[in-house]
């Protein structure tokens, strides 16, 4: 029977309802040992029945399971109730991206912070050995967007993910994922790896700097056809002014042929950093015109946009990963704390290099470092070349 608010399963008491899919649905819980709130995904009751859909649960579960990043919803339990099986989640507080862009585009230095959350995640999944699969707005769940600020990105929902060494899921020829993002690999059913979910984050970014879809047809078939065979015009086509060197990189994500895309979530993610650091900023305010916000939607940012928007960087940076071991809590407090003067030295030395991100990035950097070389170690990796790398180190010794 359907299941209700107020319901018992084990000790979690449903409180009401988070959204449904095709095949399941999530609820807000409430644990009643702890008075905590969480997450509940259970598959549908009339989807019970169905082995095929119960064996994507069960593998759903195992492979979230495999995975812990601050850019990825935790699963916190797995149980059996009452003869099925339920998945106990983290509760993001906040909005699916796919909530957001129902507003029109995001704010340029916004959508960059999330697209890098993004591929911080897959980075991660890949090399777990997990592909996503279903990369879209409605599984990319960011929190607090509502207090003005640009939030942590949490990607949820490996209900079609692959692990490595794991069957397919479906027979050949059938295609699972969301029609609007999927690769063309996925649609021909052929074997995709992480350039599958590059192709379709690439589609994503797309839409959330020009607020339209970069593919569009009127059925399904028409839909597929395209993803096979239609590039859609560079956002810097769709949005004049927009950046010619993130334009660039939004359509490498797209291509068509896996082999002419970023080979990895790390080469997506230098690539973009690195076309910041090709592109302008102005500290005082621009005369270009805005943007071309599509009818009906919020006026989009005017480029080139401020050194520091005002939305940029977030009044808290995201968690650094990886996770803090067992007693890093009490080292954190013994550590040397790193001088403000420093950090801005850092910033002003990285902002041609990464743009507005620099900022971002030196935060995160500076919350698990325990000191200033530690810092400039951590920072260092980030930068694309061995050049790079030894000119900022030598700087900083400076």
């Amino acid at each position: 029977m359907p299941i209700q608010i107020g319901d018992i399963f084990g000790d979690y008491q449903v409180v009401g309802v988070l959204g449904k899919g095709g095949m399941g649905k999530v609820f807000r819980v409430r644990s009643m040992l702890t008075d905590r709130e969480e997450a509940m995904k259970v598959v549908l009751p009339d989807m019970d029945e169905n082995p095929e859909l119960a064996d994507r649960f069960l593998r759903e579960i195992k492979v979230h399971a495999r995975l812990e990043h601050p850019n990825i919803a935790a699963l916190r339990a797995a149980l059996r109730v009452q003869g099925r099986i339920v998945m106990i989640m983290e509760l993001v507080p906040g909005e699916s991206l796919d909530d957001l862009l129902r507003g029109g585009p995001l704010e340029l230095p916004t959508a960059i912070y999330y697209v890098d959350q993004v591929l911080s995640a897959l980075e991660y999944a890949h090399a777990q050995g997990v592909v996503h699969r279903d990369i879209k707005p409605a599984n990319i769940l960011v929190t607090g967007p509502a207090s003005g600020q640009p939030g942590i990105v949490k990607l949820t929902d490996f209900g079609i993910a692959q692990a490595a060494g794991a069957g397919r899921l479906t027979g050949l020829g059938m295609v699972v994922g969301s029609l609007w993002y999927m690769s063309p690999e996925q649609i021909r059913s052929e074997p995709v790896d992480a350039r599958s979910d590059i192709y379709s984050l690439g589609l994503t970014f797309y839409q959330m700097v020009t607020g339209q879809r970069p593919i569009q047809a009127d059925s399904d078939y028409a839909l597929l056809n395209a993803q096979l065979t239609h590039t859609p015009a560079s956002p810097a086509e769709v949005i004049p002014g927009l950046p010619r060197p993130i334009s660039d990189v939004v359509m490498r994500a797209m291509a068509k042929r896996p082999a002419d895309r970023f080979g990895s979530a790390q080469e997506f993610k230098m690539a973009l950093r690195a076309s910041l650091a090709r592109t302008p900023t102005r500290t005082a305010p621009s005369t270009d015109p805005p943007f071309a916000a599509p009818a009906g939607h919020r006026t989009a940012p005017t480029w080139p946009m401020q050194t520091a928007p005002p939305s940029w960087p977030p009044p808290a940076a995201p968690p650094a990963w990886p996770a803090p071991s067992p007693g890093a809590e009490e080292s954190r407090s013994a550590r040397k704390p790193i001088d403000p003067a420093f950090l801005e030295k850092v910033i002003e030395w990285l902002a041609p290099h990464m743009g507005p991100i620099a900022k971002v990035v030196v935060n995160r950097a500076a919350k698990s470092a325990q000191n200033q070389a530690e810092l400039v170690q951590a920072l260092a990796a980030e930068l694309p070349s061995d050049v790079e790398r030894k000119k900022f180190v030598a700087a900083m010794r400076g």
